[in-house]
């Protein structure tokens, strides 16, 4: 009996972890837009194209709803403004809204994106983090892939190899992990990978206006 009662305890203290509300939406530019939405403890995955939808149900386990809030509240995605927007074409429109018993969200813009740079409690490239969240919480890509080198700067990263021959570099991120990546790859949360050498590599660096080009030696 007491075991049963630890583990409904147990149980109802995961369920908890799911919010009331959560809706993110993304539509980079003119490709598909995409969503997603908590009904209970499953997320309703959604993809429109003009006319065409198509839609999928995701119910993750209890221990990805949990770890989910954790990186939420880590990442202080409750200070977001409530808009951000700039000017540009082509641009990436996007919304989230989130709501705990004991905290709620609701950000969108268009073209931007939250920012170290106007919050120094934020941590660095903040919206590919929450990205990076939901996607492990959803067990799969949401709109595309984020890989983990992409919550890293480029100057936080130290080039460990290259292969000439198959195109791709060796990176290796603050914590020891090392990272293969291919041209046109990114190399970190505002690099793309361009051109590898013998030891070295040229990335396209994402600056506040236009992108400028760097090289990064093997050390």
């Amino acid at each position: 009996m007491k075991l049963a009662l630890v583990a409904l305890a147990w149980s109802v203290g995961c369920f908890a972890q799911v919010p009331k509300v959560l809706v993110t939406e993304i539509q980079p530019g003119f490709k598909p837009a995409h969503s997603i939405q908590v009904e209970g403890d499953t997320l309703v995955y959604t993809t429109r194209f003009g006319a065409e939808i198509q839609t999928k149900r995701i119910t993750p386990p209890p221990e990805r709803w949990t770890a989910f809030r954790r990186t939420l509240d880590r990442q202080n995605i409750w200070r977001w403004k409530g808009n951000y927007e700039r000017k540009a074409p082509d641009s990436t429109r996007w919304l989230v809204k989130i709501e705990y018993d004991d905290r709620s969200l609701a950000a969108a813009g268009l073209g931007a994106f939250p920012s170290r740079g106007t919050d120094r409690a934020l941590p660095k490239y903040a919206f590919t983090r929450y990205r990076f969240a939901l996607q492990e919480l959803l067990g799969e890509p949401f709109e595309r892939r984020i890989k983990s080198i992409e919550l890293y700067d480029v100057k936080e990263l130290r080039l460990v190899g290259t292969n000439t021959t198959e195109q791709w570099a060796s990176f290796r991120d603050p914590r020891g992990t090392v990272h293969q990546v291919a041209v046109d790859e990114p190399a970190g949360g505002n690099a793309t990978l361009q051109k590898i050498d013998r030891s070295s590599v040229e990335v396209s660096v994402l600056g506040s206006d236009k992108p400028h080009t760097i090289k990064v030696v093997a050390k």
